[in-house]
């Protein structure tokens, strides 16, 4: 939840006069120093929250809400003894000090769920009105040991003990949506929507749950009234554009609204990606291309524009495809993976286009069969005659039917038949050759198959590699189709 301004400016006040400028005389009392330790613990900051106890036992070596939260501190470090005993000393019974003995005593998670709830329901009943940091650990307890149910199950008795129940709403809401449970979150952040409703946070909330959860006319109407609020939110317009992209309705409005973002400073590439995704759909193509080309431009590491791009124009993608290779930052598992991207979506001449830049400058080693057939699925047939023979001496098997398949069929397809003819004709001889030498035990060891395995596969290599022989031999050419085994 987006904490109040003074919160934020009290924080970046300390770290910047006592943090960073080691300025000890600078005055913040009891009260600023527990609002700093506690906005610090949402950001993780330990730097700031060590500081704070620091500057506060000098101050105010009596604060038991400083030496609660110093209790609190030892705990995050895994110190439960030095927390039980510091927390004994606080001795003030307070929700915090009460949960943290649960904490402690259940460091092992020896508790069954009934102990705990029973635990929890007592700190409930004997509390009047829960502060902020109370009501977050509160509820942060009660999730990570998956009492969510019992939290929806108490959530109207638990509100009544919140004088500010925004903040218990919030947080139960926000790790619902961590835990994936999208409806849930969702019904919290429009209740709190309806209790706040010109809270701009709590309407982005709600649209971002909407539109991850499928819901986009919801996540639509949500992000009209963040809008309302806010007309520069770039959050709002974000889940607006893809609201009404994944509606797809107004492209038009789409693409205006996607400008508006990938012209500020808050521009990610996946408004890139979707801004050229839309230019598409209203037959803009070239402005899309140079829209990607420009930001790419800029922002050279880009996969995911360098990705449209190729799908777009691979012509124009190809130069930074191969800065980004020739850069180190990828290995050869990584660019199969990035090809692999392309290949799910059909996209052969895209994964190929990387692979073969990828070779280029730095050599496959292990994926070679990957690179041939994806190649192959490209219609780069000159290239994959061209790395199988490259490649061929370096394999460690080579008649695999990943190469062969391809290597004979792109010699068929670029006239080269009777080439392919002989070649088929040596490779099934050494097949043969090879498995009378060989066990399908053997064999098994070699591909990692189990020895049946093994025999199908090389009775169907063999078979595969007959009928191209046959169709090579028949007097009258057939078509490559009727017996391409990678089409079979």
């Amino acid at each position: 939840m987006d904490e109040p301004n003074d919160r934020r400016d009290l924080y970046e006040e300390f770290e910047s006069e006592v943090v960073r400028r080691g300025n000890t005389e600078a005055f913040f009392d009891e009260n600023d120093l527990v609002e700093i330790f506690d906005y610090a613990s949402d950001y993780d900051n330990y730097i700031v929250k060590m500081e704070v106890l620091l500057y506060g036992a000098i101050h105010y070596p009596k604060s038991e809400a400083l030496a609660t939260r110093r209790a609190w501190l030892y705990y995050s470090f895994g110190d439960v003894e030095a927390t039980s005993e510091l927390n004994r000393r606080v001795g003030t019974g307070g929700v915090l000090n009460r949960l943290l003995d649960l904490r402690a005593s259940n460091a092992n998670l020896e508790l069954g769920d009934e102990e705990v709830i029973s635990a929890l329901e007592k700190i409930l009943d004997d509390t009047d009105d829960f502060d902020d940091e109370g009501i977050i650990q509160f509820t942060d307890y009660a999730m990570e040991l998956r009492l969510e149910s019992w939290l929806m199950q108490n959530k109207d008795r638990i509100q009544s003990k919140c004088s500010y129940p925004q903040t218990f709403l919030y947080e139960f809401a926000d790790h619902l949506e961590e835990n994936n449970d999208l409806p849930a979150a969702a019904r919290l952040f429009e209740e709190l929507t309806m209790l706040e409703p010109f809270n701009l946070d709590f309407w982005l909330r709600l649209a971002t749950v909407q539109i991850n959860n499928d819901d986009y006319e919801g996540a639509l109407s949500s992000a009209e009234y963040a809008l309302a609020i806010n007309p520069e939110s770039m959050m709002g317009l974000r889940i607006k554009g893809a609201s009404l992209y994944r509606l797809e309705r107004d492209p038009e409005t789409v693409t205006a609204i996607y400008r508006r973002i990938v012209a500020s400073a808050e521009a990610e590439d996946t408004d890139v990606s979707t801004l050229a995704a839309a230019l598409m759909e209203t037959n803009r193509q070239a402005e899309a291309v140079e829209m990607l080309t420009r930001y790419i431009g800029q922002h050279l590491d880009s996969r995911l524009a360098i990705d449209v791009l190729l799908v777009l124009d691979r012509e124009k993608a190809s130069p930074y495809v191969r800065s980004l290779i020739a850069s180190d930052l990828l290995s050869e598992k990584d660019t199969v993976e990035w090809a692999r991207n392309h290949v799910v979506h059909g996209q052969f001449a895209s994964a190929a286009t990387v692979c073969l830049i990828y070779d280029e400058i730095k050599g496959f080693q292990e994926e070679i069969p990957f690179l041939i057939e994806i190649t192959y699925f490209a219609l780069r047939f000159d290239d994959v005659i061209r790395v199988y023979r490259d490649k061929f001496i370096k394999m460690k098997w080579p008649y695999l039917p990943a190469l062969t398949y391809p290597y004979l069929m792109s010699l068929v397809r670029t006239g080269h038949r009777q080439e392919a003819l002989d070649e088929a004709k040596e490779i099934l001889n050494t097949i043969r050759t090879f498995k009378k030498s060989h066990t399908n035990s053997d064999l098994g060891t070699l591909f990692r198959l189990t020895p049946a395995s093994t025999a199908a596969m090389i009775t169907g290599y063999i078979e595969h590699l007959r009928n191209i022989i046959h169709a090579l031999k028949a007097p009258e050419p057939i078509p490559a189709d009727e017996f391409d085994p990678m089409l079979l």
